[in-house]
């Protein structure tokens, strides 16, 4: 075997002699040309939020990349977050998680997510800069950016400056429960959920039911201010339902507190804080809280991208669509801005779109239309840009709270009770998710 080797090695180097001999008749035949080829990369998203099918062909258009989206719904007997740890931990490649920021929270508590800020500094069309301050920094976790949510919410409460005074806003306690004792005969607290019974407690609750748990610490003290403000619920008079007599309640000065929400600077919001009221001077008293933050803000959807991801780039491509392409982002009219860029789109967009803020709207019972004033426009902004965004919070502690703080309401249990009741079973939730 090793001499026909030899053999055939030997003709081949005399057949390359002898055709070096006749290079003047004939040329060298020419080698092939290896085609370059270049494989699609492929980028894995996993998606707990459903509603997102709708933009798959404006980012298949846009991105560098195919984009192969895996959707995890939820039902009856199953939990989508739990089948994407499944998948997570079974090794399946995947680049971005969109999920909610409760969601979120476990992921970065694993150390799974990637710090984004890197990322940031090295992009030429979305940074660090171009993002809201505020609500970048409540994304924060130890200094690094391991989320962005491109969908949130935040919870307030507006008032007719005349009616409470000035210099009320995010106001505490104990000025809430003097404004109740001291309304004028003929006014009642909200305007069109007055009939429900848990209403006023609710809203006097809510703020001081958030500050009682620090998420970045895993602790939580319903003591203070929360068991002070149970109390004084337990002391309110006995629940009276009503219905309002008109839509004027506000303008008419029947109704003193609106409860509203920030879904985007839109129509909504004109809304809810300008044709409510005729025009009038409004004030952002919030919630009663001893903190000083009279509101609570949620965050429904965020981005993240595994550390394991060998596409970070094309991830954060990915991230910059679903912020700033309008095009893309379907919704952005219905949604709290996130960039300046949204918010001036936003702020920009024509009257003549019935979801722009300056949209002229009816008033109340009325077919005179108003339009808001640019006063009441930067007023609104002024606020949202001071608010301190708090994404990473639980809908399980929620829940808890809910349970216990109404057994207090039903008589079941004492304040005291309740607030033993919460301090032991949020820690434990606590703990048990550290």
């Amino acid at each position: 075997m090793k001499k026909i080797s030899m053999i055939i090695a030997l003709l081949a180097v005399l057949n390359t002699w002898s055709c070096g001999q006749k290079t003047d008749d004939v040329n060298p035949p020419t080698p092939p040309v290896e085609e370059e080829t270049s494989e699609t990369k492929t980028l894995n998203v996993a998606s707990i939020i459903t509603n997102f099918a709708n933009v798959k062909k404006q980012i298949d258009k846009k991105m560098s990349c195919d984009v192969n989206i895996k959707f995890y719904p939820g039902g009856d007997n199953s939990d989508p977050f739990e089948l994407l740890n499944l998948d997570i931990l079974s090794g399946e490649d995947i680049d971005v998680i969109y999920a909610g920021a409760d969601d979120m929270r476990q992921f970065i508590k694993n150390g799974y997510l990637t710090d984004l800020y890197p990322i940031l500094e090295q992009s030429e069309t979305l940074k660090k800069e171009d993002f809201l301050p505020n609500v970048l920094s409540g994304l924060e976790v130890d200094g690094k950016l391991p989320a962005i949510c491109d969908n949130w919410i935040l919870y307030t409460a507006v008032a007719k400056t005349e009616n409470v005074g000035e210099n009320m806003e995010n106001w505490t306690s104990e000025q809430a429960l003097n404004a109740f004792y001291n309304m004028p005969d003929g006014m009642e607290y909200f305007l069109d959920k007055a009939w429900m019974e848990y209403d006023l407690p609710n809203y006097l609750i809510n703020r001081v039911e958030t500050d009682a748990v620090d998420y970045r610490n895993n602790t939580c003290d319903f003591g203070g201010a929360f068991l002070e403000m149970l109390e004084s619920i337990n002391n309110l008079p006995e629940f009276q339902p009503y219905e309002p007599i008109d839509n004027c309640n506000f303008i008419k000065n029947r109704s003193l507190v609106s409860d509203i929400y920030f879904s985007g600077i839109n129509a909504i919001l004109t809304q809810q804080t300008y044709t409510w009221f005729g025009g009038a001077d409004v004030t952002f008293i919030g919630y009663p809280s001893e903190s000083g933050k009279g509101y609570v803000t949620d965050a429904f959807s965020a981005l993240g991208i595994p550390e394991m991801s060998s596409e970070k780039q094309e991830a954060y491509e990915f991230i910059e669509l679903m912020l700033n392409d309008n095009s893309v982002n379907k919704d952005w009219l219905y949604k709290m801005p996130v960039t300046e860029k949204q918010l001036t789109d936003q702020l920009n967009e024509s009257k003549y779109n019935n979801m722009s803020v300056h949209c002229p709207q009816n008033l109340p019972d009325s077919e005179e239309q108003i339009e808001i004033s640019e006063e009441a426009i930067e007023q609104a902004i002024e606020y949202l840009r001071n608010v301190e965004f708090e994404p990473y919070t639980s809908e399980e502690v929620e829940r808890i709270v809910l349970e216990e703080y109404h057994k207090c309401l039903a008589g079941e249990i004492t304040p005291q009770k309740c607030v033993d009741n919460l301090n032991n079973r949020v820690s434990i939730y606590l703990s048990e998710t550290e």
